[in-house]
């Protein structure tokens, strides 16, 4: 069967799909990422992709999940966000048993362009190559960052308030995660540029938007506070 290469959201480049199978580049940091997925399946985890084994090429082989995957982060509606911060808690429940020490294995990446929807409903997570052991708030204040569009110029900020509360409610944070909420999104949103190289293209564009974000930030610690208190 013929192979079709897959554009949707940003995806690695050389992802294609033959039927039901995806198949995608073995990275090094894969095989870490695919015992996870191994061990999600084994606890009938939905919220996954299933990991096959590798093709005579090397190359990481997956079912293929139907839907879509948005190709920017957009706005999130609230069904959606209450949704995927949900999926997000049962993900991180379920990798306790895998993590050490009480950690958890964080995504790392959890923008919608790494969310499967079907029917406008997220539905799965997708390519976790960039998964490690952590704290859940590492992946939590990535997601609300982005599925919230804290970055965005047109954004209000009473909205965002409502739906920082509603996706901490829907996760259902505690004490531990809440705290410090505020440094906590900024570490998470200083962390992209650290990562990045600044002969990246995209590096400047990058970093204004982070630094924006960390403005609004700074300008809505007292509202912040209000709701993760």
């Amino acid at each position: 069967m013929e192979e079709i290469e897959l554009e949707g959201g940003r995806s690695t480049r050389g992802v294609t799909r033959s039927g039901d199978i995806l198949y995608r580049p073995h990275k090094p940091q894969s095989d870490f990422a695919n015992s996870f997925l191994k061990f999600l399946e084994e606890r009938n985890c939905p919220f996954s992709q299933r990991y096959i084994g590798r093709d005579k090429y090397g190359r990481d082989m997956f079912r293929f999940i139907e839907g879509y995957v948005p190709k920017e982060i957009g706005d999130t509606t609230l069904p959606q966000l209450r949704t995927f911060m949900r999926i997000m808690r049962i993900l991180h429940d379920h990798s306790v048993d895998f993590a050490p020490n009480g950690k958890v294995v964080c995504h790392n990446d959890l923008s919608p362009c790494n969310t499967v929807f079907e029917n406008g409903k997220p539905i799965a997570v997708i390519d976790w190559d960039g998964a490690k052991f952590g704290e859940r708030w590492e992946d939590i204040t990535y997601a609300v960052w982005l599925r919230i569009n804290i970055g965005s110029h047109n954004r209000v900020s009473s909205n965002i308030i409502t739906q920082l509360k509603a996706a901490l409610s829907a996760y259902r944070a505690d004490r531990d995660t809440l705290c410090d909420f505020s440094e906590k999104l900024i570490w998470r949103m200083n962390k992209v540029v650290a990562d990045m190289s600044p002969d990246n293209y995209q590096y400047e564009r990058t970093k204004e938007w982070v630094d924006y974000s960390k403005i609004w930030v700074e300008n809505n610690r007292k509202f912040i506070s209000e709701v993760t208190e």
